[in-house]
């Protein structure tokens, strides 16, 4: 989400692998936000990469990144797909959405929500050995969602599998100002991402540089319904996040502060 300046090093550093299934959620053309996109490609092509890399992006960042990568004579080893972002659904896996709403910066800005598709019940082995089901494919076939038969019987998956569980969602608000529709898109998020820039004391500068504040992150969460809130891109006048945080926990409780390498488990909806 986003690729600053340096961001390949990062990609060392914390062994995130440059070989991976990837997917790179651009929010807005700031150089703060896309100046890491060449070093990164340029890094994935030197570690070899093959694997096709997507990335979700304002339009006008294509005629960038491919003049840039023909001028700098990068030859890239793996694919590119680029997916210029819109409102509403820009990106569908097997298991996983991309949805995209405008936000409200300087420029052309989005904000984005990825959900993890509903998963299958828990399988029941008692359930399908009751029924005749032999174990083995056909256990696997069901666990997977497909209707299986047996002895000329059908059986479908709902006869063996719990009810569906709901997948796990994340919400990043890149640059923005808070808003009701950005409420709405991030409702019930699992873990809110969110344009921390100010602390309320400079809530003047917030509006006039289209950013939030600490306080207005958190007031999207709880208007929002997340269960956990990511505070994020501090204003350099600030030496630590203290003051956000504390500004932050006035209006909302599980909140956290982001730094470099800061690493959140996300447990699925309704786990303890």
């Amino acid at each position: 989400m986003d690729c600053g300046e340096g961001a390949q090093r990062g990609f060392v550093k914390y062994g995130l692998g440059l070989n991976r299934e990837m997917l790179i959620l651009i929010t807005h053309l700031h150089g703060d936000h896309v100046n890491g996109l060449i070093g990164l490609l340029q890094t994935m092509s030197m570690s070899r990469r093959v694997r096709k890399l997507t990335i979700v992006a304002p339009g006008e960042l294509l005629g960038w990144m491919n003049n840039t990568v023909k001028v700098f004579q990068i030859g890239l080893t793996f694919e590119v797909q680029f997916v210029a972002v819109k409102t509403g659904t820009v990106l569908r896996g097997t298991d996983f959405r991309v949805r995209a709403a405008r936000a409200s910066h300087s420029v052309d800005a989005w904000s984005y929500r990825f959900e993890e598709l509903p998963r299958p019940g828990v399988f029941d082995p008692n359930k399908a050995r009751a029924l005749g089901i032999p174990e083995g494919r056909k256990w696997s076939s069901l666990q997977r969602g497909r209707s299986v038969t047996v002895k000329g019987k059908k059986f479908n998956p709902a006869q063996v599998l719990g009810p569906e569980r709901p997948g796990r969602s994340i919400g990043y608000s890149g640059d923005t100002r808070p808003s009701k529709a950005l409420v709405r898109f991030f409702a019930g998020v699992d873990l809110l991402i969110f344009d921390s820039t100010f602390s309320s004391k400079d809530a003047d500068k917030a509006i006039e540089r289209k950013h939030s504040t600490a306080v207005e992150a958190a007031g999207v969460a709880q208007e929002a319904g997340a269960k956990k809130l990511v505070l994020t891109h501090f204003s350099a006048r600030y030496t630590r996040a203290d003051s956000l945080l504390r500004d932050a926990k006035e209006v909302f409780d599980d909140v956290v502060a982001a730094h470099d390498g800061l690493t959140l488990e996300v447990p699925p909806p309704g786990a303890v």
